[in-house]
């Protein structure tokens, strides 16, 4: 018992801190953003009444840890995230390429410049904060806000 309440917590935690505020549009999402690290930049997209987002710019093309050893660059790592109550997006499906494998997950806008992604597979989840990328600046860097 004490193993499932653990577990159900886990797996609220990331949204737990989300109080009720008006719906994030899908669209202030679109735009391009760096994972963590700097290893990859994901281009969001309107993709019908959802969101999408693909892979555009890679640090290393062929990275020696990862499962799926198709090309990154164009992989569409993002797909159906729509607006959920709150500043979040979900019901869509986000793909791992270190692991090869699909998960459900959420967007949550945490402020112009910071996108928490959380993806979920049964009670398991994994959450990146993503920053939105600054085209003006050279060498590419996040936004500083």
């Amino acid at each position: 018992m004490r193993a499932a309440l653990l577990l159900a917590a886990l797996f609220a935690a990331p949204w737990s801190h989300v109080k009720a505020v008006e719906t994030v549009q899908p669209a202030v999402l679109i735009g391009e953003w760096w994972t963590p690290g700097f290893n990859a930049r994901v281009r969001i997209e309107p993709c019908g009444d959802a969101v999408c987002g693909r892979i555009v710019w890679v640090w290393d093309e062929s990275p020696n840890d990862i499962a799926d050893r198709r090309p990154l660059v164009g992989r569409m790592v993002i797909e159906g995230m729509r607006a959920d109550s709150g500043p979040r997006c979900s019901g869509g499906r986000l793909y791992n390429p270190e692991d090869g494998r699909d998960y459900k997950g959420g967007l949550h806008l945490q402020s112009p410049t910071r996108l928490s992604v959380a993806g979920c597979v049964l009670f398991v989840c994994r959450q990146q904060t993503w920053r939105r990328a600054d085209s003006s600046r050279c060498p590419p860097v996040a936004s500083d806000s």
